[in-house]
């Protein structure tokens, strides 16, 4: 799951045009105004967190998503991505597809589900490499491969951990009736496999989120210029002020580790693959809600947040969430 920092794409994007040494044809274009900012290919694994703290896997993804800095970007660009050893692509990403915006970047993301993660190594073994093509205003190219399973190839998703909640240094019993009034600490297990990319200036990434029931984020651990700071790999905790809840109200809070495993820079365009899991955990706020600010009737869900698996006869589709919403499937409000 791609929720990125601007910053650090520009870091990562100096870092590996001066260090891998780039062809003079990706010099000559590093600089040229893109059509996407960055690609991305993700084994993804999805838990729900019971209040007992078990965690009950949700779905195994394959994802592709495309990142963009601006709205605009989107306009006539169509995308295609393709298994390095096929001429038929796994999806196309075209200007009419869904998108959203979150911490600050839009994204275009689509998805297949899987039962089970020997049925996603079957379908996407970690030998696999995938090539983007990128078909728009400022040219049309066929990016250098990625790596699904990095250079060792190999899946390395994260040790799923439970999410942890504390206030006043108490640990929260019950999760249906945490006190508005006070400051939430949110904490995960230590990253445990997390580090730095070799040969880039890529980190791995902890991410924490908290949504309401209209799927409007209130809190993020890392959006672009958020005095929070931004949770790299070492930080397994974070804390949600007082200020942002509300009384009587139904809250997801959301964590995810990401694993980088490969990148590189081709035509300019900074490219990721990943192996990462998350985990949500439904939570609500006691005390009387208020009646201006009521859950609706059939709760919405922000856009990162997983709703139900793909038909098991189609590929690659637009991110379920996506379409469940109206205010993040077309960001009309963005």
């Amino acid at each position: 799951m791609i929720i990125l920092i601007k910053k650090t794409i520009l870091i990562s994007l100096t870092f590996i045009l001066i260090s891998c040494g780039p062809s003079p044809e990706e010099m000559a274009t590093a600089e040229q105004k893109r059509d996407v900012d960055m690609t991305w290919i993700e084994k993804y694994v999805t838990y729900s967190q019971e209040h007992n703290g078990q965690l009950m896997p949700t779905d195994y993804h394959f994802m592709a998503e495309i990142i963009y800095t601006e709205r605009s970007q989107i306009k006539n660009v169509e995308t295609l991505v393709y298994l390095s050893t096929s001429n038929t692509p796994l999806a196309s990403f075209v200007e009419n597809d869904p998108y959203a915006l979150t911490n600050g970047l839009y994204y275009t993301r689509k998805s297949k589900s899987y039962d089970d993660l020997v049925s996603l190594e079957t379908a996407h073994p970690a030998t696999n490499q995938y090539i983007w093509e990128i078909n728009g205003p400022n040219g049309k190219y066929r990016l250098a491969p990625v790596r699904i399973g990095g250079p060792e190839m190999r899946t390395q998703v994260p040790q799923p951990s439970p999410i942890f909640l504390s206030q006043e240094g108490s640990a929260v019993d019950d999760f249906k009736n945490i006190d508005a009034n006070k400051a939430l600490n949110i904490s995960w297990n230590p990253f445990t496999i997390g580090g730095k990319l070799e040969g880039t200036e890529w980190e791995d990434l902890t991410f924490a989120l908290v949504s309401d029931c209209h799927g409007e984020v209130i809190y993020t651990s890392g959006a672009p210029e958020d005095k929070s700071g931004f949770a790299d790999f070492t930080v397994n905790m974070t804390t949600l002020p007082a200020d942002l809840l509300e009384t009587g109200m139904n809250y997801v809070v959301f964590i995810s580790q990401v694993n980088h495993v490969d990148a590189n820079i081709s035509y300019g365009i900074d490219q990721i693959s990943a192996n990462s899991f998350a985990v949500e955990l439904k939570v609500k706020t006691g005390g009387k809600i208020d009646q201006a600010r009521t859950c609706p009737d059939v709760e919405h869900r922000a856009a990162y947040l997983w709703s139900r698996k793909t038909p098991a006869n189609a590929g690659l589709m637009p991110w379920p969430t996506f379409l469940d919403s109206p205010n993040n499937s077309t960001c009309d409000n963005c």
